[in-house]
Order: structure tokens, then C-alpha cells, then sequence
């Protein structure tokens, strides 16, 4: 069911819990390797598991994961929405979807194709471990920074006085703790289970590269790539058109790689097999 047949009360249900993206990757603002900083108390143990998951792989490699995890989630932030409501059919007493980041992310990796990331072997439990260190060290992060008072700290201090702003202070520190902490108990629970089950087919990127894209391929991404960004919203026939027109008012080059008379159709046939599946985006592209 497409968003555009969904009663606005169910779309408001969802609205305020729809995951946004961080705007900078954790381990370049933090300077902090993934498999080596050392990690808040309460982490500990999810974080030595996350890197017992991923004890393969290097620093380099994690970090790679962990740009491959911002990009899913922020090109995917649309599609979220309209996954979410898939979970509020007509047989749920759900009134409501609260999407942690590993819960979007695992909503999404039935779309995203491992094999184009250039890391061999690669396999799902790795990328919940490498956003289970990348909650950690933001933890890390917030905790080694708590004293540190910026512009409007100062201003807010000036106005409420030493005690009550330590008072504030605290109470904000404990509660981006406590938040990322349950981000990591769900992050750590997904990579380990998917450990667990890491023979299953389904979940595991087949090793080896595939073959050389088709002519045409390019052109397919970027219609996937602006169904993302721009028209999740729509069901894939009205995505379809209005790529298709964009791309025409744009004289885009890609349009002539299809010499489909109705590009349109061709359009909402590539969204429907992206959406069921058997078509997954490229990271690489």
C-alpha cells in the first residue's frame, strides 16, 4: 500500500517517529578508531562483541561500513516512511512506528546490494556490529565532552546560575546516554542474531563481483536514486512519470540509453522491482 492511499491520521501516527541521519560520520568528527577506542562502562560488552563480529576486518574497513551505513540510511530516509506504514495494515492494533536506526536499517537491507562495496565477503551481521561501534563511540564522545561549554551553554548558564545549569547539564547528558544506549542494545541484538544465522542465504552478500552492468544500468540507478531522494512518497507509476518528465525537462543524457518509447512504464517497472526486492541499489555507483 503506497502513501498516497494512506488516511492522513495513519501517516501523522508515523510522522514524528520517522528516522533522521546524522549529518556527519561519528568516526571522522571523533577521531576515534572503531576497533581500539575504549569504550563508556555500560557499552563495554556490546562493543567487544561488536568487534568480535567484525575481527576480520580493519579500522579502514569499519570506517567504510560506517560511511556505507550513513548513505543507506539518509538515500532510504523516504522509503522508511513508506515501509513504515506497510506495518500499519488494517490487521495490526499498532497505532504507531518508533524506528530506532537499527530498525530502519534493517528495514532497508532488502534493498541495498553489499556486493558494491568493495570489502570481500561481507555480511549483514557486520554492518549492525559497525553501527553498534558507532553508537558506542558516540557515547565515548558525548561523555568526554560533557564539561565542555560552547556559546549558548555560556549564555544559558549566565541566566539560570552554576547550579541549576549543572543540574540541566546532567540531565542532558544522562538522557543522550540512556537513548544511545538502547540504540545499541537493538543494534548488538540484530548483528548477533544474524551472526547466528549467517549461513542463511538471504542475508549474506554472495562473494565474487558481479558482471559488467548493462548499458542501461546507469540510467536505472539514477530513477532509483530520485525515487529515494525525491518520490518514495508516490506509487511507483506517479514516480515513474515524474522522473520521467524531470529527466526530459533536465535533457538529461542518460535518457538515451532506453529507447523505451514509454519510459515512463519502463520507469515504474524498475521502482517495482527495486521494491520487491530483486532489484538492489548499488553503494558504488
Amino acid at each position: 500500500m503506497y502513501q498516497d492511499k494512506i488516511e492522513q491520521k495513519v501517516k501523522t501516527a508515523i510522522a514524528s517517529n520517522v528516522y533522521t541521519e546524522n549529518r556527519f560520520n561519528v568516526f571522522e568528527y571523533t577521531l576515534l578508531e572503531p576497533l581500539t577506542f575504549t569504550a563508556y562502562e555500560f557499552a563495554c560488552d556490546a562493543t567487544h562483541l561488536a568487534r568480535d563480529i567484525l575481527s576480520k576486518r580493519t579500522n579502514e574497513d569499519v570506517v567504510i561500513l560506517s560511511k556505507a551505513i550513513d548513505s543507506m540510511l539518509k538515500l532510504g530516509n523516504g522509503l522508511l516512511n513508506e515501509l513504515s506504514l506497510t506495518l500499519l495494515n488494517e490487521k495490526s492494533t499498532r497505532q504507531s512506528v518508533t524506528l530506532s536506526k537499527g530498525r530502519a536499517l534493517y528495514l532497508l537491507c532488502d534493498y541495498f546490494d553489499l556486493n558494491t562495496i568493495d570489502i570481500k565477503n561481507l555480511q549483514w551481521c557486520e554492518i549492525f556490529a559497525t553501527l553498534t561501534l558507532m553508537h558506542s563511540a558516540e557515547i565515548k564522545f558525548t561523555y568526554d565532552n560533557r564539561l565542555k561549554e560552547d556559546a549558548l551553554s555560556l549564555l544559558l548558564k549566565e541566566q539560570v546560575g552554576d547550579e541549576q545549569f549543572s543540574i540541566m547539564q546532567q540531565a542532558s547528558l544522562d538522557r543522550a546516554i540512556r537513548d544511545l544506549l538502547e540504540e545499541i542494545i537493538d543494534s548488538i541484538a540484530r548483528a548477533e542474531c544474524l551472526f547466528d544465522k549467517k549461513s542463511a542465504s538471504s542475508l549474506i552478500a554472495k562473494a565474487g563481483g558481479e558482471g559488467k552492468a548493462k548499458n542501461i544500468e546507469p540510467l536505472k540507478i539514477e530513477v532509483i536514486e530520485r525515487y529515494l531522494k525525491s518520490y518514495a512518497h508516490f506509487n511507483k507509476k506517479k514516480a515513474g512519470r515524474a522522473i520521467e518528465q524531470e529527466l526530459t525537462i533536465e535533457d538529461h543524457p542518460l535518457l538515451l540509453l532506453s529507447y523505451s518509447e514509454d519510459k515512463d512504464l519502463q520507469f515504474s517497472k524498475w521502482i517495482g522491482s527495486f521494491l520487491n526486492g530483486s532489484y538492489k541499489f548499488p553503494f558504488n555507483k
